[in-house]
């Protein structure tokens, strides 16, 4: 069982899980940052607001014009009580505090140098008027939270310049400063959670994401894939039977499609190797039974010559005896007939040896009809036991053609063998021998009315048998198609059930070079 964490599933889980993390975290920082940005820069906007507003909406700017202090410092310290408001000052032209929403700090000189008063003190000469980018600023309290400073110059305008309240504007443009500080306590805290919402929202999308993902994987690429991995396990323990299962059009579907193709070509394969296997036995066997067939057919050559010479003795004896001439005729008559048929027997032995020798094949001028003859010779036993009348007509005018004899009496055997096992109750043969008009071709016909078979696709496959229980092996009619390719020839069968069966053989007379040339009919 392979490893989870070796999966390719697994791994594309992973892959998928740490890209929507780089995705989603980034996106939520930046939006974080973007929130975070923009809701300082609308503080400040709103602290600039806040102090255009102390100062023309709330009477600041009238009260000072009109030099009304009490008024002024009443109205500042209003404001100073409002949520928020961290506190509120006026600094004079030299950094003294002359108004604060803190009593102690009236009076008081600050330091020219102090975060608030940098801006306009940063140089060796006082600047007239507070740059935008300068007059916002965030500083940490005292109490640890966060705390913007707005900055607005007080200008000096012709109006309040009355005797004995400051310069006029020619000679002093800028009054002080308005600071005003409110407390970013509670926006932090908004901005925090807003913050922490983007990170449980951000998160719970991933882990939705990848839930839905995940069962994809698992259902589209996992489960097919160990489907897949099936496949070449069970074909390894020789299961081709087999088939992958996969629902759907894509290159896994396909994949599974080809391996179950490939199942199949090997499960072809190997039912054609297994009958090729039991061919090769049969073939084994067939030479066996040729090597046996051999050395029997010695075997009795011996004892048929002891027998002949003794046939021959006894017929010589007889005539040189002093029976009576009808009784040496009598005994002589035994003695012809049993030397006439040891001598056919010797010939079926003859014709057996040379049969099963494994000849070369010589191509020699040879005849027909003293093929036929010959056939017949070994065959006629046969014909006889099982009730087979044979009629020959040797009609061809040249039966002479170039071929090896030894292959066309196997050819002609066989096909009469053929013939025997298609009559099992008796009929009749007829063998023909013809020339073919306008060609230089012997045509030999071999016809039986047996019962016929429509076998002819199958007909001259090696151990190719109708017959149940057959005595036969199943080779002659491949051995014959085999031969006649050899000869150039071409074989012709009509089988018809209930008609019987009719092999045509066409011989060239003479051979072409360039080889065989398949041609069945």
């Amino acid at each position: 069982m392979r490893n989870i964490s070796n999966s390719l599933a697994f791994r594309l889980f992973c892959l998928l899980l740490f890209v929507s993390a780089v995705v989603f975290i980034s996106l939520t920082t930046v939006i974080i940052r973007a929130n975070r940005q923009f809701a300082m820069e609308e503080i400040s906007l709103a602290g600039k607001r806040t102090n255009e507003l102390l100062l023309r909406a709330l009477s600041l700017h009238r009260n000072m014009l009109f030099n009304n202090l009490k008024e002024v410092e009443q109205t500042i310290d209003l404001l100073g009580r409002e949520p928020g408001i961290e506190g509120i000052r006026i600094y004079g032209r030299k950094g003294s505090i002359i108004f604060s929403t803190v009593p102690g700090e009236i009076g008081q000189k600050v330091d020219v140098k102090a975060e608030q008063c940098i801006v306009c003190h940063s140089g060796e000469k006082p600047i007239e008027f507070i740059p935008e980018a300068n007059r916002s600023r965030i500083f940490t309290s005292p109490g640890g939270h966060r705390v913007l400073g707005s900055l607005k110059s007080i200008r000096n305008e012709s109006a309040c310049a009355a005797p004995g309240c400051h310069l006029p504007a020619s000679e002093q443009k800028v009054l002080g400063v308005l600071d005003s500080q409110f407390d970013l306590a509670q926006l932090d805290d908004k901005i925090l959670a807003t913050r922490n919402l983007m990170i449980l929202y951000s998160i719970g999308a991933i882990l939705v994401i990848e839930f839905f993902a995940g069962l994809f994987i698992l259902r589209m690429v996992h489960r097919r894939v160990i489907k897949l991995a099936e496949g070449p396990l069970e074909v390894k323990k020789g299961n081709l039977d087999f088939s992958i299962k996969v629902d759907g059009n894509d290159e896994i579907s396909d994949l599974a499609e080809s391996f179950n193709s490939m199942v199949s070509s090997l499960k072809k394969a190997e039912a054609e190797n297994i009958a090729l296997s039991k061919k090769m036995v049969q073939v084994a066997k067939m030479a066996s039974m040729g090597e046996l067939a051999s050395t029997v057919a010695h075997e009795i050559n011996n004892p048929l010559g002891g027998i002949l010479t003794y046939a021959k003795l006894i017929s010589r004896q007889t005539a040189a005896s002093a029976m009576t001439e009808e009784e040496k005729q009598k005994i002589s008559g035994y003695a012809d007939a049993a030397i006439s048929e040891i001598k056919r027997c010797g010939n079926i032995v003859k014709n057996l040896l040379r049969f099963s020798r494994s000849s070369e094949s010589v191509m020699e001028k040879i005849d027909m009809h003293n093929l036929i003859e010959k056939s017949l010779a070994i065959t006629n036993h046969h014909f006889e036991i099982n009730g087979i009348s044979t009629t020959i007509r040797l009609e061809a005018v040249d039966p002479n053609f170039v071929g090896n004899a030894n292959q066309v009496v196997q050819v002609l055997i066989a096909l009469f063998m053929n013939a025997v096992e298609a009559m099992p109750r008796g009929g009749a043969l007829s063998v023909e021998t013809a020339d073919v008009p306008g060609q230089d071709c012997l045509r030999v016909s071999v016809c039986d009315n047996g019962r016929g078979e429509q076998i002819r696709s199958s007909i001259f496959e090696p151990f190719f048998t109708t017959k149940e229980n057959s005595h036969s092996a199943g080779l002659g009619l491949s051995v014959v198609y085999g031969i006649m390719l050899r000869h150039q020839g071409k074989i012709e069968v009509e089988s018809e059930p209930g008609r019987g069966t009719a092999f045509v053989l066409t011989f060239p007379r003479q051979l072409k070079p360039g080889g065989d040339k398949e041609s069945i009919l």
